[in-house]
């Protein structure tokens, strides 16, 4: 390109229209560019598509010795391998940490679809396909993820089933590998190429990759990508490649595959290649890890879970052996004799109840052993079953109605004998009924007796059910389910088990039915069937004895009966008038109990809440409650000041309790002890962490248990009154802020706000609906900056107190002053800010301003008028003053000569003669002195009212030429236009007085220009139209039509004045600013002022740019010695007030000249008709040598 137009397209070729602008604005303005990495597509590939290319450039504009610019100079560095590079290697370290976080392989897939899906030019799409090894050879393909692939498109099937049997034995075969470079590559892939291609463009070789664990590179898939979305280029990509996801020396299945785009307009040259095998590399020991993660996850999941049963187990046994014992210590500590009062045989009954439940859980603990052991052998006896199932189900009645539960028993009626063994059954069946019972909450229990080929024994009930994933395992020991362990209900997970077991040794089995309600959204409950085996039909003669019943199922429905408890509806309530066994713990001086403290009891075993009731009746008030939602019920109702607990109950546990009570404002600061027959540590953390104030372990100390629940409660009761004082404050101080004038803030440590009041909003627009946060929108845009930065410093700086003002956009103005609490106090963190809205204030000041700004400007413009006038009126005035002098001299002279001449008469002499000229030119003067002083008076007193918006435009009819003529006092040139020539007299309307200002003072400055030059000639020219100007200019168009403007008053008259000098002419800076001031009245009279100049040579320094000019050739014509009477001149009289260069700005270039050595110092003297001292001392600063002398 070096010698050729830059503005010719074809020497730029296909990067034309980007740069064309650029070179434009280069050549035309002189204005360089630079672009870093810049994308320019300018050379096409083997398929005929333009290949990606970066380059740094820039256009430096190369000028000639007038500094216009001649052409450009355009230096440039391709960058395309750093670029892409980059580009890549922020690609890999995104999917290193993506992937380094994932912990599934469904994490895995998604984690490389989002990576990838940000670098769209190196992967257009991209579909990654899990791989499980079915049998040899065999795969199925599962797709995980993708990128810029359509939903459900044809090339993206969700499943694949791949045998690569037959791939493997032909790609097994010596030179069968086709490692030979693409079209698209060739000439710039390296020789030793990692890749195979395949050429096949109906499918994708996923066969040819798993089978030869390399990369297959899809030369044409054109036809499979059709459909997919355009992300990059205009095209889609016509190249792909699969990606076995292995180590390229591993025998081993690849674990997945990846199918991923090549960028369009890029080669699969080294680079790129290389990329592609660090990438698999990557991937490859990111999806080992993820999957020898899921491994140990759920070898993990599998411990925990044999973990939770053991524990759950433990936790129930522990629950049921411990409560027992608690309940025997106390009592049986109060027996001192063995004469007992009525107390304390309640006492020896409540312990004998829970010695019985102790002995049947150590026996079925026995039972069990010995069914291991297969020691266990029943006696098996004929009975009547019906009269057994009867009377056993009969035990259960007063049980069941009490729960108003509805209780059905059918037995169907038979004759034959049945072998069993009736204790063991009758554990079984006392198993089933109690558990019936005891999930049971409403609905209906049956028990039900048929006959088939066995004897079938059905407990039906409506209660919570088990969960279909638990039915197999419910029967193994130590087994519990969820829906039991949630409910917190009593169990050890055995009883179903040895029910099983007994069964089983009747030749039986036991099957289970049930349903959830989650499950089923309806009925739920369960059916448990005991299958007994039949003998053969036969009768005997003296019948069935009617078999006894045991005392196992007997104590079973005694303590059913007992944690069932009295639903007589009556409150249980005690209080410290209530009769107690327990002598002991009476009210003690050392306790703070008053009579109206409340303590809320919770507890399924009915006996344990009575045991722990005769505990604190005589201290304070106990309300019982069997049940977690009971409880919390109670408590809302009327808050106690302390809860005791049990952790494990039915339908809500404590722990679930707990976090009730601390959500719901009411109770949320009552404390709560917690009892559990557990030992697990776990346990007693979660709890305190929850909240719990105190944890005790079963079997507890009375007088513990009651000094614990002392001191809970007393420092309950302080906590609240100090609670209920914070709120009281919280309450005062909401109020106090809401209905302050002022706006208040609260922001948290890092900036945000969390609290703001109805002030601030107010101040700043923001409606409650608005996030408080961002505020920062409602800012005005001229302090938005400047308020953000303060507010990062006040935030994350160092300052303790800020003041800040800024606008809102609502027009507010407000001051702030914020306060960070951390600096103030250490215990504190965050900011607080009081706003005040100073809009009113700022509105004042800005008012003073405006007024100072106008009242500065009025004074100045009063010191320019003062400067303006004195200086026209005084140099006229000192004319007149001279005139007259020279007049009256001459007029004195005059009188003597007329006495002296006496009768004779007097020939007048040349002298005399001369003189009486000199008089006539005199008083001319001083005529033309007093219009001049007229036309100032006239021009000032227009120039105020222009100020003031008060001149004012009054049009009359005008001769043209008669307003002419009245100009040729000062000798013009008069020329009227062809139109005025044709048209014969001209009545225009217009205002007269003010177009003749106009005419004035452009004809004052024609003749001050011209006073100096060889040629003094000015010509004034009028003429009429009936068409205006063309755009921007003042001349008149060439118009041959005839308009009789008298007869025809509506038709627009445009009135074109010209005055032409032959002065030394004006530069474009001058020209500016000549008629500034009275182009205004041009405007008010509906036209415009312009002006034509060539700049030329003056020969008189009438103005300061011209004085300059004659002095810099006074200089050189001095130092070069070309004339012998060249003199530099001895002084220099100025002028201050001059046009187009004033007297202050010449002698400033003049000293400037001395300094540099152009000019000879020279002495220079300034004039003035302002005898301001304050001008004359600005012009001494300026440079002047003197300027005392002012005019006249």
């Amino acid at each position: 390109m070096f010698g050729r137009s830059a503005k010719s397209p074809e020497a730029w070729g296909p990067v034309w229209d980007g740069v064309a602008s650029l070179i434009d604005r280069c050549l035309s303005v002189g204005e360089p560019c630079f672009r870093e990495d810049d994308l320019l597509l300018y050379r096409r590939g083997p398929r005929g598509h333009y290949i990606e290319k970066y380059h740094t450039w820039s256009f430096v504009p190369l000028f000639d010795s007038d500094r216009k610019p001649l052409g450009l100079y355009n230096p440039t560095r391709e960058t395309t391998p750093s670029v892409l590079a980059r580009r890549r290697q922020e690609t890999m370290r995104d999917l290193s940490e993506q992937l380094l976080t994932a912990r599934n392989t469904h994490e895995y897939y998604d984690g490389i679809a989002e990576v990838v899906d940000r670098n769209a030019t190196d992967v257009p799409f991209l579909m990654c396909y899990n791989v499980d090894d079915v049998s040899e050879g065999k795969f199925d393909l599962t797709l995980q993820s993708t990128t810029g692939v359509p939903l459900d498109h044809s090339s993206a099937p969700s499943q694949l089933h791949i045998n690569i049997s037959s791939e493997r034995s032909r790609f097994a075969l010596p030179g069968h590998l086709d490692h030979r470079s693409s079209p698209a590559t060739s000439g710039l892939s390296s020789g030793g190429s990692r890749v195979i291609y395949s050429y096949d463009k109906t499918s994708w070789p996923i066969a040819k990759a798993l089978a030869t664990r390399q990369c297959v590179v899809i030369d044409d898939c054109t036809d499979l990508v059709k459909g997919f979305p355009l992300r990059q280029w205009d095209s889609l990509p016509e190249s792909a490649i699969v990606i076995p996801i292995c180590s390229e020396t591993s025998i081993d299945t690849p674990r997945a595959v990846l199918i991923m785009g090549l960028n369009l307009l890029s080669l699969l040259d080294s680079p790129y290649e290389e990329w592609i095998h660090v990438m698999r590399a990557h991937l490859t020991s990111s999806i080992v890890s993820v999957r020898a993660y899921e491994a140990e996850h759920t070898r993990q999941t599998e411990k925990d879970r044999m973990e939770r049963a053991k524990t759950a187990w433990f936790q129930g046994a522990a629950h049921d052996l411990r409560s027992p014992l608690t309940l025997v210590a106390g009592p049986l500590d109060d027996v001192l004799r063995t004469t007992l009062s009525k107390s304390q045989r309640q006492a020896l009954s409540l312990a004998q109840r829970n010695l019985s439940r102790v002995q049947r859980l150590v026996t079925a603990l026995l039972d069990f052993s010995r069914i291991e052991a297969g020691k266990l052998t029943g006696r098996f006896v004929p009975i009547d079953l019906g009269l057994f199932v009867s009377d056993l189900a009969a035990l259960f009645r007063p049980a069941v109605e009490r729960r108003r539960i509805r209780y059905d028993v059918e037995i169907e009626e038979h004759d034959g004998m049945v072998f069993v063994d009736p204790t063991l059954l009758e554990t079984v069946i006392t198993n089933l009924l109690s558990n019936a019972l005891k999930y049971t909450e409403a609905g209906r229990i049956v028990v039900k007796l048929s006959y088939n080929t066995h004897a079938e024994i059905a407990i039906i009930d409506s209660g919570f059910g088990i969960p279909s994933e638990e039915l197999a395992s419910v029967t193994d020991r130590f087994h519990r389910a969820t829906s039991a362990l949630s409910r917190g209900t009593e169990g050890t997970g055995i009883g179903l088990a040895l029910a099983k077991e007994i069964i089983r040794l009747h030749g039986g089995d036991l099957l289970i039915q049930s349903q959830t309600a989650e499950e089923t959204g309806g009925p739920h409950g369960s059916i448990f069937t005991a299958q007994i085996p039949l003998l053969e039909r036969q009768t005997l003669e003296d019948g069935f004895a009617r078999t006894a019943l045991g005392s196992y199922s007997k104590e079973v429905v005694e303590e059913a009966m007992h944690w069932i408890g009295n639903d007589s509806g009556s409150e249980p309530v005690s209080s410290a008038t209530s009769d107690s066994s327990i002598e002991g713990y009476q009210r003690a001086d050392s306790f703070l109990f008053e009579r109206d403290d409340v303590l809320l009891l919770v507890d399924d075993n009915n006996d344990l809440r009575h045991y722990v009731k005769q505990i604190f009746a005589p201290h304070c008030k106990v309300i019982e409650a069997s049940n977690g939602l009971e409880a919390l019920a109670k408590a809302r109702a009327n808050t106690p000041h302390l809860i005791l607990s049990d952790l494990m109950m039915p339908k809500m546990n404590g722990q679930e309790l707990l976090e009730a009570i601390r959500r719901d404002s009411r109770t949320c600061v009552v404390p709560m002890v917690l009892l559990s027959a557990a030992t697990n540590d776990e346990l007693r953390v979660q709890a305190l962490l929850a909240g719990a104030e105190d944890f005790m372990i079963k079997p507890f100390k009375p007088k513990e248990l009651l000094a614990r629940v002392h001191l809970h409660m007393q420092m309950g009761k302080k906590r609240a009154h100090l609670e209920s004082l914070y709120a009281q404050r919280q309450r005062e101080m909401a109020v106090l802020s809401e209905y302050c004038p002022s706006g208040i803030l609260r922001a948290d440590a890092t900036g945000s706000l969390t609290y703001a009041n109805a002030a601030w909003r107010e101040s700043a627009g923001v409606s409650t609906r608005d996030d408080l946060n961002a505020w920062r929108d409602f800012v005005d845009t001229e302090t938005y900056h400047r308020l953000i930065d303060q507010w990062d410093e006040i935030v994350n700086g160092d300052q303790r107190e800020t003041q800040l003002v800024w606008k809102w956009l609502n027009g507010r103005t407000v001051s702030g002053t914020f306060i960070r609490l951390d600096l103030v106090d250490r215990g504190m963190s965050g900011v607080i800010g009081c706003i005040s809205d100073i809009t009113h204030q700022e509105e004042k000041l800005l008012e003073a301003e405006r007024r100072r700004i106008e009242a500065e400007e009025s004074k100045h413009q009063q010191e320019l008028l003062v400067d303006l006038t004195s200086h026209e009126i005084r140099t006229p005035v000192s004319a007149i003053l001279q005139c007259s002098s020279l007049a009256k001299e001459n007029l004195v002279e005059l009188g003597k000569q007329f006495r002296l001449a006496g009768p004779n008469g007097l020939k007048p002499t040349a002298k005399l003669l001369e003189e009486l000229e000199e008089d006539i030119e005199a008083l001319e003067s001083i005529y033309q002195c007093g219009l001049v002083q007229e036309r100032i008076a006239n021009d000032v007193l227009s120039l105020a009212r222009i100020q003031l918006d008060m001149l004012s435009i009054h049009a009359v009819e005008m001769d043209l030429k008669m307003e002419a003529r009245k100009m040729k006092k000062i000798e013009l040139v008069l020329d009227f236009g062809p139109n005025v020539q044709r048209t014969g007299q001209v009545t225009l309307m217009t205002d007269h007085v003010r177009l003749g200002q106009v005419v004035t003072n452009l004809l004052s400055n024609a003749i001050r220009f011209t006073a100096s030059s060889l040629t003094r000639r000015i010509k004034v020219r009028y003429d009429v139209s009936s068409r205006p100007p063309a755009d921007d200019t003042c001349e008149a168009p060439n118009d041959d039509e005839t308009v009789n403007f008298s007869t025809n008053p509506e038709i627009p008259v445009w009135l074109y004045i010209s005055v032409t000098d032959t002065g030394p002419g004006l530069g474009p800076d001058e020209q500016a600013a000549l008629f500034r001031r009275f182009s205004r009245i041009s405007e008010l009279l509906g036209g415009r002022i312009e002006m034509r100049s060539q700049l030329g040579v003056g020969s008189v320094a009438d103005n300061g740019l011209i004085a300059l000019d004659k002095i810099n050739k006074r200089h050189r014509i001095g130092q070069g010695s070309t004339l012998d009477n060249a003199r530099k001149y001895d002084a220099v009289l100025m002028d201050l007030e001059m046009p187009v260069m004033d007297g202050l700005t010449a002698i400033r270039q003049i000293r400037r000249l001395e300094l540099e050595g152009a000019l000879d110092e020279q002495l220079v003297i300034a004039l003035t008709g302002n005898a301001r001292q304050g001008q004359i001392d600005q012009a001494i600063a300026a440079g002047m040598d003197d300027g005392e002398s002012a005019r006249p």
